[in-house]
Formats: structure tokens, C-alpha cells, sequence
């Protein structure tokens, strides 16, 4: 059977809200609001691909998944390519950008 994933695309570098996956509601960053939201639709694991080591910390602190990708992609779907390559999963049939 093939398996779910989630991975959501993250840098601190936006140039609309820059540092905006940090940012905090109600004492938590956005970011893990976002891996929350993702946990709950019960699809498959959920995982943060991102460029910057503060938004892996802040994801793990909070215990989610995380990992750390370069910072040369042209955008989000480079990001999820990196990091799918670099968890090296067999037997994905889906995956799902947030």
C-alpha cells in the first residue's frame, strides 16, 4: 500500500512578511500552527521542508517533523522535491503541498 505524505515548503526569507513562519499566535509560530492543521487531517505523516535552521527548531520544539533544505530553490515545489529526496521514502503514492 502506497503512503501519504505531507510536506509544507517554509523560509524565513518572504519578501511580503519576512520571518512570518515564526511569528507567534497565541504563544505558538505560525509554522506549527500549519503542521497542527496538517496532523489533522490523519492523511500521513507531515513534515516541514525548510531553508532555515530556526524554523526546523521551532517545528521539533513543538514536536513536529522537520528538515533542512537548501536555499537556492526558485519556490516551494523545489523546496518539497529537496526534501523528499533527502527522507529517501519508497512507496509514496501521494504527496500533498500545503
Amino acid at each position: 500500500m502506497s503512503k501519504t505524505v505531507i510536506l509544507i515548503p517554509s523560509r524565513l526569507s518572504a519578501k511580503k512578511l519576512p520571518g512570518k513562519p515564526l511569528l507567534k499566535i497565541n504563544n505558538l509560530p505560525i509554522i506549527s500552527h500549519v503542521v497542527k492543521r496538517g496532523q489533522e487531517t490523519g492523511l500521513g505523516d507531515v513534515i516541514v521542508c525548510a531553508e532555515d535552521s530556526e524554523i526546523v527548531s521551532a517545528v521539533e520544539k513543538n514536536g513536529g517533523k522537520a528538515i533542512l533544505t537548501g536555499n537556492h530553490h526558485k519556490n516551494g515545489t523545489e523546496r518539497i522535491y529537496e526534501g523528499l529526496q533527502k527522507l529517501k521514502m519508497t512507496n509514496v503514492g501521494a504527496i500533498f503541498r500545503k
